[in-house]
Protein backbone atom coordinates (compact mmCIF):
# COMPACT_ATOMS: atom_id res chain seq x y z
CA UNK A 1 0.00 0.00 0.00
CA UNK A 2 1.40 3.64 -0.71
CA UNK A 3 1.26 6.06 1.34
CA UNK A 4 -0.11 9.64 -0.20
CA UNK A 5 -0.03 13.07 1.35
CA UNK A 6 -1.85 16.07 -0.21
CA UNK A 7 -0.61 19.20 0.71
CA UNK A 8 -2.69 22.73 1.41
CA UNK A 9 -2.27 24.81 -1.27
CA UNK A 10 -3.79 28.19 -2.02
CA UNK A 11 -7.04 26.59 -3.53
CA UNK A 12 -9.22 25.97 -0.87
CA UNK A 13 -11.60 23.23 -2.95
CA UNK A 14 -8.13 21.47 -4.76
CA UNK A 15 -7.25 19.87 -1.63
CA UNK A 16 -10.62 18.37 -0.61
CA UNK A 17 -11.20 17.06 -4.24
CA UNK A 18 -7.98 15.18 -4.55
CA UNK A 19 -8.87 13.66 -1.02
CA UNK A 20 -12.18 12.34 -2.30
CA UNK A 21 -11.14 11.20 -5.11
CA UNK A 22 -7.75 9.45 -3.71
CA UNK A 23 -10.10 7.76 -0.68
CA UNK A 24 -13.46 6.74 -3.06
CA UNK A 25 -10.47 4.98 -5.64
CA UNK A 26 -8.98 3.31 -2.58
CA UNK A 27 -12.35 2.31 -1.12
CA UNK A 28 -13.43 0.68 -4.64
CA UNK A 29 -9.45 -1.37 -5.31
CA UNK A 30 -8.90 0.94 -7.99
CA UNK A 31 -5.87 1.92 -5.82
CA UNK A 32 -3.70 0.90 -3.24
CA UNK A 33 -3.35 3.86 -1.50
CA UNK A 34 -4.34 5.71 1.50
CA UNK A 35 -4.02 9.48 2.95
CA UNK A 36 -1.34 9.98 5.76
CA UNK A 37 -0.49 12.59 7.71
CA UNK A 38 2.66 11.43 8.51
CA UNK A 39 5.98 9.62 7.25
CA UNK A 40 6.90 7.84 5.32
CA UNK A 41 5.60 9.49 1.82
CA UNK A 42 5.55 7.55 -1.34
CA UNK A 43 3.19 10.42 -3.12
CA UNK A 44 3.39 13.98 -1.94
CA UNK A 45 0.32 16.01 -4.04
CA UNK A 46 1.56 20.00 -4.21
CA UNK A 47 -1.14 22.03 -5.59
CA UNK A 48 -0.63 25.48 -6.39
CA UNK A 49 1.05 27.51 -4.15
CA UNK A 50 1.71 24.54 -1.93
CA UNK A 51 5.11 25.10 0.92
CA UNK A 52 7.48 22.69 0.40
CA UNK A 53 9.51 23.51 3.12
CA UNK A 54 10.46 20.08 4.76
CA UNK A 55 8.58 18.03 2.92
CA UNK A 56 10.20 15.19 1.53
CA UNK A 57 8.59 11.85 -0.33
CA UNK A 58 9.35 9.45 -2.89
CA UNK A 59 7.70 10.89 -5.93
CA UNK A 60 6.20 14.33 -5.91
CA UNK A 61 3.17 15.35 -8.12
CA UNK A 62 3.59 19.20 -9.02
CA UNK A 63 1.02 20.84 -9.93
CA UNK A 64 -0.03 24.23 -11.07
CA UNK A 65 3.55 25.20 -12.75
CA UNK A 66 5.32 24.12 -10.16
CA UNK A 67 9.46 23.20 -10.61
CA UNK A 68 10.87 20.21 -9.56
CA UNK A 69 13.68 21.21 -6.90
CA UNK A 70 16.13 18.44 -8.02
CA UNK A 71 15.40 16.06 -5.12
CA UNK A 72 14.11 12.61 -6.02
CA UNK A 73 11.24 11.90 -8.68
CA UNK A 74 8.99 14.26 -9.65
CA UNK A 75 6.02 15.18 -12.42
CA UNK A 76 4.74 18.09 -13.24
CA UNK A 77 1.09 18.33 -14.05
CA UNK A 78 -0.22 21.62 -15.11
CA UNK A 79 -1.50 23.78 -18.48
CA UNK A 80 2.65 25.13 -18.82
CA UNK A 81 4.58 23.50 -21.39
CA UNK A 82 6.69 21.04 -20.04
CA UNK A 83 4.11 19.62 -18.10
CA UNK A 84 4.48 16.01 -18.76
CA UNK A 85 0.22 16.08 -18.05
CA UNK A 86 -1.56 17.89 -19.10
CA UNK A 87 -5.47 19.01 -20.17
CA UNK A 88 -6.71 18.71 -23.84
CA UNK A 89 -10.28 19.43 -22.60
CA UNK A 90 -12.69 19.36 -19.87
CA UNK A 91 -16.60 19.40 -19.74
CA UNK A 92 -19.11 18.87 -17.02
CA UNK A 93 -18.73 15.08 -17.15
CA UNK A 94 -15.46 14.50 -18.47
CA UNK A 95 -12.23 15.53 -19.34
CA UNK A 96 -9.53 14.36 -22.12
CA UNK A 97 -5.39 14.48 -20.69
CA UNK A 98 -2.98 14.33 -22.80
CA UNK A 99 0.33 12.34 -21.65
CA UNK A 100 3.42 14.23 -23.08
CA UNK A 101 5.81 12.16 -21.88
CA UNK A 102 6.76 8.67 -20.11
CA UNK A 103 6.29 9.06 -16.82
CA UNK A 104 6.76 5.48 -14.24
CA UNK A 105 3.90 4.97 -11.89
CA UNK A 106 5.24 4.13 -8.26
CA UNK A 107 5.22 0.43 -8.82
CA UNK A 108 6.90 0.92 -11.78
CA UNK A 109 4.67 0.41 -14.82
CA UNK A 110 5.57 2.98 -17.72
CA UNK A 111 2.86 4.72 -19.07
CA UNK A 112 3.79 6.05 -22.70
CA UNK A 113 2.75 9.50 -23.98
CA UNK A 114 -1.26 8.94 -24.60
CA UNK A 115 -4.88 10.70 -24.38
CA UNK A 116 -6.12 9.92 -21.62
CA UNK A 117 -10.64 10.01 -21.39
CA UNK A 118 -11.93 11.12 -17.50
CA UNK A 119 -15.08 10.37 -15.99
CA UNK A 120 -16.32 13.31 -13.84
CA UNK A 121 -18.47 12.45 -11.15
CA UNK A 122 -19.17 16.27 -11.17
CA UNK A 123 -17.48 19.37 -12.67
CA UNK A 124 -14.50 20.19 -10.81
CA UNK A 125 -11.50 22.85 -11.83
CA UNK A 126 -8.78 22.24 -14.37
CA UNK A 127 -5.90 21.94 -11.50
CA UNK A 128 -8.14 19.41 -9.40
CA UNK A 129 -8.96 17.36 -12.25
CA UNK A 130 -4.79 17.04 -13.49
CA UNK A 131 -3.58 16.52 -9.83
CA UNK A 132 -6.34 14.30 -9.17
CA UNK A 133 -5.68 11.96 -11.82
CA UNK A 134 -2.37 12.23 -12.13
CA UNK A 135 -2.13 11.21 -8.66
CA UNK A 136 -4.22 8.39 -9.58
CA UNK A 137 -2.08 6.94 -12.40
CA UNK A 138 0.85 7.02 -10.70
CA UNK A 139 -0.71 4.99 -8.00
CA UNK A 140 -1.74 2.44 -10.61
CA UNK A 141 -5.11 3.32 -11.73
CA UNK A 142 -5.75 1.85 -15.30
CA UNK A 143 -5.90 4.85 -17.63
CA UNK A 144 -8.29 3.38 -19.44
CA UNK A 145 -11.47 4.11 -17.71
CA UNK A 146 -10.15 6.72 -15.32
CA UNK A 147 -12.76 7.66 -12.89
CA UNK A 148 -12.74 10.92 -10.55
CA UNK A 149 -15.65 10.44 -8.61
Amino acid sequence: MFNVKVAEGTNRKTRPYIRECLKKAAREGRIDAAICAGSPVDLLIMPRGADREGEKAGCMLLAGGQSPDGEGKSVRCGLSVGDELTLSSIGRENALLSLQSDIMTLSGTLLEPQEISVELSRPAEPEAVLAAAGAMLLLGADPNGLKLS
